[in-house]
């Protein structure tokens, strides 16, 4: 099963994310929900309890003004999810550790 959220199929490589689940778990899906173009909740029913899943593809670097909303809208939706449930957080975070060295 694939769910995706994201933009255009013409202007991909933009924004766009997309999680596969396999076929053996796709029952036990309980809802997903499609945040924006770059964040996908799902959430599992497990033997253990509750799972919820954000998939995300952050914004690159160099766009500070949109990656601060892009944080803080991230921020704002792992402060909704149950405190109960076991989470995963999935994606690219287009993070940098180190000096850039030119």
């Amino acid at each position: 099963m694939v769910i995706y959220s994201g933009v255009d199929r013409h202007i991909r490589g933009q924004a766009g994310v997309m999680k596969w689940i396999h076929k053996s778990i796709s029952n036990k899906i309980e809802h997903y929900k499609f945040w924006n173009d770059r964040v996908i909740e799902t959430g599992l029913k497990t033997q253990r309890g509750h799972l919820t899943i954000l998939r995300v593809y952050a914004l690159t670097e160099g766009r500070d003004k949109l990656n601060e909303e892009f944080y803080e809208m991230l921020q704002k939706i792992l402060d909704k999810v149950n405190k109960n449930d076991y989470l995963m957080l999935i994606g690219d975070m287009n993070a940098r550790v180190g000096n850039l060295l030119t």
